[in-house]
């Protein structure tokens, strides 16, 4: 990894993975192994909840185009080292929340991924992102 190309984005903004697209990865033991250890680094890196997300939508049956996105993760990773989650003493404490939908850019079944955040100060303490249960018709 230390010799790695090093990307400024964990995914391309214009990626939409979906079911089918390429061949089969020839060992999908190994992009379930790294899609898996890279679930630990959510825990200080939570800039990577949404593309791990979309990753481990696509571990029962990974393609050649699935596993190209993982590698761009580990470049991303690779040249961001440095990166993680600062905790600091703040002198007001209002809390701040952001949430974001894809509106259904799933191709294969058209449910949004969803993620929020939530910062008390300039401290994050709780994030997630996940795959709706059902389709979204309206934003309200």
């Amino acid at each position: 990894m230390t010799t790695a190309k090093a990307q400024p984005t964990p995914m391309l903004s214009t990626l939409r993975l979906q079911q089918d697209g390429s061949t089969v990865v020839s060992n999908a033991t190994l992009y379930r192994s790294v899609v898996g250890a890279l679930q630990y680094i959510l825990i200080t890196r939570p800039d990577l909840s949404y593309v791990l997300n979309k990753a481990c939508q696509f571990k029962h049956n990974p393609q050649d185009h699935h596993w190209k996105a993982v590698k761009r993760i580990l470049r991303y990773l690779a040249g961001t080292t440095n990166h993680g989650l600062l905790i600091k003493r703040n002198s007001h404490s209002s809390i701040l929340d952001f949430a974001d939908d894809d509106w259904g850019k799933n191709l294969d079944d058209r449910k949004s991924t969803t993620g929020y955040a939530v910062f008390l100060g300039s401290n994050i303490i709780s994030w997630s992102s996940h795959k709706q249960k059902v389709v979204s018709r309206s934003s309200t």
